[in-house]
């Protein structure tokens, strides 16, 4: 059954499971039940928003693999140059950040704002929460 007509069979007023697509490996799967089951929880799951929960997913893993990857190798790495200079040899060494600093810092950003769109984000999740609304004011009109 796909997730189209398990959509379909659901009970009014219930929302249909998420379903992880198949491309996601073990790891993102389990990121996808988690963000599934908050949005669950706060009744907010619905079948459309799979692509972008797995996305996200898919985020935290590179998060994951980015960070042990800096986390072994350190976040920055040096390189040699040799070259001649007026029949000399001179050494040249750089010292620059590996390329999975900025992969990572890419992968929390976009993660950061997949947050929000699903609202999961704490600013986000203070505009949906039914909270305290201020009085009406003079300023009401501007």
């Amino acid at each position: 059954m796909t997730a189209a007509e398990r959509a379909a069979v659901a009970l009014p007023g219930t929302v249909a499971k998420m379903i992880p697509p198949l491309h996601l490996s073990d790891l993102a799967q389990l990121y996808f039940a988690q963000i599934a089951e908050q949005l669950e929880q706060q009744n907010r799951a619905e079948p459309q928003f799979a692509h972008v929960v797995a996305l996200l997913a898919q985020r935290f893993e590179q998060i994951q693999r980015f960070q042990a990857v800096l986390e072994v190798s350190g976040d920055v790495c040096t390189s040699t140059t040799v070259r001649k200079v007026d029949g000399k040899e001179v050494v040249t060494e750089m010292i620059r950040a590996r390329p999975q600093v900025a992969m990572l810092s890419d992968a929390m950003r976009h993660a950061h704002s997949l947050l929000g769109e699903l609202m999961l984000s704490p600013s986000a999740a203070m505009k949906i929460a039914p909270g305290k609304k201020d009085a009406p004011g003079d300023f009401d009109d501007f």
